[in-house]
């Protein structure tokens, strides 16, 4: 009997032979980084970690896992999965009050001689003549899984829910804007997601803000320990650019001009790490630089790849998915306000105004 865990794909399964073991090679490698010194194997449909289940929940973390438990792993004898089962069925009963419990068998060793169904009416019939407990199909109070692998059998009592998607890396990286706000990180954990590994870009203007963009960055590191960060100062380009729009009474574009800073920087710092395209958290009209109108400026003459993945949600719908990822609690934690948001921003900017005030600042200014 070994202790392990066994992780389930999800996406990955739909891809063709050669993409698959591509991502689950990459998936042992950042495993057995997560798991100093443990045994990993990629086992068919599945990966196995053979470990104690001290640190099981940081497998919660990794994209490309869509489930995984912690499980047992015995050998094919049925005898002995009986016996595996009975133990695992009153180890729960000495620790919580069950009544009802179901079996599930998935034989993915195809040649293994004994259909799925009938392992499922021996093992559940031997539970119940050893625990007197009742069998529920439907609502069990207790649940063991088995999982019938060319290299063994595994039982478990617990399935938890992964991340899912990509692993990252297989889709290159990005380069992603992070500010101490609830919006940004989960745009970058929408494209980590999908398998982009991630530079985050903090443009520093209060202290406060700054301490929290950190702390997100190291959120990540659970995600993903190749995360990197990047300080880029901002301060004393918006003193001086403020100074600049006043002069021509249009402080009103001052975001305009923030954003369009931001992203130019951003851009070169994305060519010169080689990554693959810039992130920002935009949401469509949810702030001044985020109409369409002032987006289409703000992006003018930029020819390399930014993608928006939260421009369709509201934000609800990101407070959820901040929720879900961990960096809710961060993002609100002691929120200040910008100091040069003027009162009244832009809100459709005029783009022959923007270039205008754009040949005075480009001249007066080293972005």
């Amino acid at each position: 009997m070994e202790y392990t865990i066994i992780c389930r794909f999800g996406e990955i399964g739909t891809k063709g032979r050669k993409a698959q073991n591509s991502m689950k090679r990459r998936l042992k490698e950042q495993i057995e980084k997560l798991f100093s010194g443990s045994k990993v194997e990629i086992v068919g449909g599945r990966l196995v970690v053979y470990t104690d289940w001290s640190n099981v929940k940081k497998i919660s973390y990794l994209p490309g896992i869509v489930s995984f438990s912690p499980a047992i792993k015995i050998g094919h004898n049925l005898n002995e999965i009986e016996k595996t089962a009975v133990q695992l069925a009153r180890d729960k009963q000495a620790t919580q009050e069950i009544k009802s419990f179901a079996v599930r068998v998935k034989r993915l060793y195809l040649e293994y001689p004994i259909k799925s169904p009938d392992i499922e009416r021996v093992v559940g019939g031997t539970i119940k003549d050893a625990t007197n407990l009742n069998v529920d199909l439907k609502h069990p109070d207790l649940f063991i899984g088995i999982e019938i692998l060319r290299n063994g059998t595994y039982l478990y009592t617990d399935k938890f829910t992964g991340v899912g998607g990509l692993p990252v890396g297989e889709q290159g990286s990005v380069v992603s804007l992070l500010s101490g706000g609830i919006d940004s990180p989960v745009a970058a954990f929408l494209m980590l997601k999908r398998g982009a590994r991630i530079a985050f870009v903090h443009f520093a203007t209060d202290k406060g803000e700054e301490e929290k963009a950190r702390k997100l960055y190291e959120h990540f590191l659970l995600f993903d320990h190749k995360t990197k960060f990047i300080l880029v100062p901002h301060n004393e380009y918006l003193d001086d650019l403020r100074k600049i729009l006043k002069k021509c009474d249009k402080e009103r574009y001052i975001c305009v001009f923030c954003k369009r800073r931001m992203l130019n920087v951003a851009v070169r710092i994305a060519k010169k790490i080689k990554a693959e395209g810039v992130v920002t958290g935009d949401s469509l009209g949810q702030v001044a630089s985020q109409t369409l109108r002032n987006i289409q400026i703000i992006q003018k003459n930029i020819d390399f790849p930014i993608y928006r993945p939260l421009i369709g949600l509201d934000k609800l719908e990101i407070e959820k998915i901040a929720i879900y990822i961990g960096t809710y609690d961060i993002s609100i934690s002691a929120n200040s306000q910008c100091q040069f948001v003027p009162k009244y921003p832009i809100i459709k900017g005029n783009e022959e105004e923007v270039a205008k005030l754009s040949a005075v600042i480009d001249k007066e200014i080293e972005t």
